[in-house]
């Protein structure tokens, strides 16, 4: 991107004093702000590479685990620019990095009246009309109003296809969405692009898989977690294990070694909701809990050393530690609690909204809650448990 004339800023910290987010987001309206601040009134363009932290799905039911933490490429460009420029120097960029050009996919998610330019911009380019799609889904959705033109998202697909239709723009989970670009007319506001790249699924599409933890990266903390859990259930409830484990683990550690210590509320409470996330698998499995501590340790020393930080301190060890002894204090009371607020409720939904107010009130998770129902032959509906956590 420096090369194409984009300057290099500095990334923001994931503590953003005055912010009303969590941690940066790709996904917030907001994330081009700084950026666009930065260029004032001239044109040209700003790019960074900054963490973004995903904490929404930690609680999700069922479990969802895509990278919590990955670094995200932001890059704004102000004044006007042909559509077709951006396209050809982000595809080129995903080359440079590895990617086989020959399969990207372009997929415009913009309503008909503004797709138009989009596509006269590919055909320029030579894309093939076999490497075009469109997501109706994304048409509809309510834009950022620093996003008034068509939108695309470049994709490389990573495994066979679902079926014989199935092509840019197909939500089977084949497609790894490595860059999504955002345009507007210059006469609307001052940027006329926005482009977000990320890094997780560049590296899946490097390394050809669709499993985000399979990359080379997390290949010694992939290890570290599979000596540590027993092998249980079937091969697809174990995979799903080790991705729970590497992912918290080291977002966890990512966190903590960028001054959050586990706690009851904001920033603090994310650090909490990941250490107990982990730890809650190893206790469905039989594992102690101390191999919590080892997992971070391990994380910090595989990966997040290696990416340039600065190892985690004792201190900052011992603060995974004291968590750890104060949710073994939580999981020793939940069969008393689970018993008595189970006694005398016998409808789904209304054991559904136990075990919520559990979660709330006391910390139980939901893995650990459900698991003892079914050990003590009592029915729950993970439906109406899903449907109540949404509200």
């Amino acid at each position: 991107m420096a090369a194409q004339g984009y300057r290099w800023q500095p990334p923001p910290a994931l503590a953003q004093p005055g912010r009303a987010e969590l941690f940066p987001s790709h996904l917030a309206p907001s994330w081009a702000d700084p950026l666009l601040a930065s260029l004032s009134h001239s044109r040209g363009g700003v790019h960074t590479v900054r963490w973004s932290i995903g904490a929404r799905h930690i609680h999700a039911v069922p479990v969802g685990v895509p990278p919590s933490a990955q670094r995200v490429l932001s890059a704004v460009w102000a004044g006007p620019r042909p559509f077709h420029v951006p396209i050809e120097e982000v595809a080129k960029a995903l080359a440079g990095a590895g990617v086989d050009a020959r399969g990207l996919a372009f997929v415009v998610s913009a309503s008909p009246s503004d797709a138009d330019p989009l596509h006269q911009a590919l055909g320029r380019l030579g894309v093939e009309p076999r490497q075009i799609g469109s997501d109706a889904r994304r048409a509809t959705r309510k834009r950022a109003p620093l996003a008034g033109g068509p939108r695309l998202s470049i994709e490389f697909p990573v495994g066979p296809p679902c079926s014989g239709t199935c092509g840019p723009g197909c939500r089977c989970g084949r497609y790894l969405v490595l860059a999504r670009m955002r345009f507007s007319a210059a006469s609307q506001v001052r940027s006329v692009l926005e482009v977000a790249v990320l890094e997780s699924e560049l590296l899946s599409a490097v390394d050809d898989t669709r499993e985000p933890f399979a990359v080379r990266r997390f290949t010694r903390l992939v290890e570290n977690v599979q000596e540590v859990l027993p092998a249980q259930g079937t091969r697809t409830a174990q995979a799903q294990r080790v991705r729970v484990l590497v992912d918290r683990s080291f977002t966890a550690a990512l966190l903590i070694g960028s001054g959050f210590a586990p706690g009851p509320r904001g920033r603090a409470h994310v650090v909490r909701r990941l250490l107990r996330h982990a730890g809650t698998e190893l206790a469905l499995t039989g594992v102690s809990l101390t191999r919590l501590d080892t997992l971070v340790e391990a994380a910090d020393r595989t990966v997040r050393t290696k990416l340039g930080f600065t190892p985690l301190s004792h201190h900052l060890l011992d603060t995974v530690r004291e968590e750890r002894e104060r949710f073994a204090r939580v999981l020793s009371r939940a069969p008393m609690l689970l018993e008595r607020a189970m006694a005398r409720r016998h409808h789904p939904a209304e054991r559904a909204r136990v075990l919520l107010q559990l979660r709330g009130d006391h910390g139980i998770p939901l893995g650990i809650a459900t698991a003892w129902c079914r050990e003590n032959d009592i029915a729950i509906s993970l439906r109406h448990v899903a449907r109540l956590d949404r509200r």
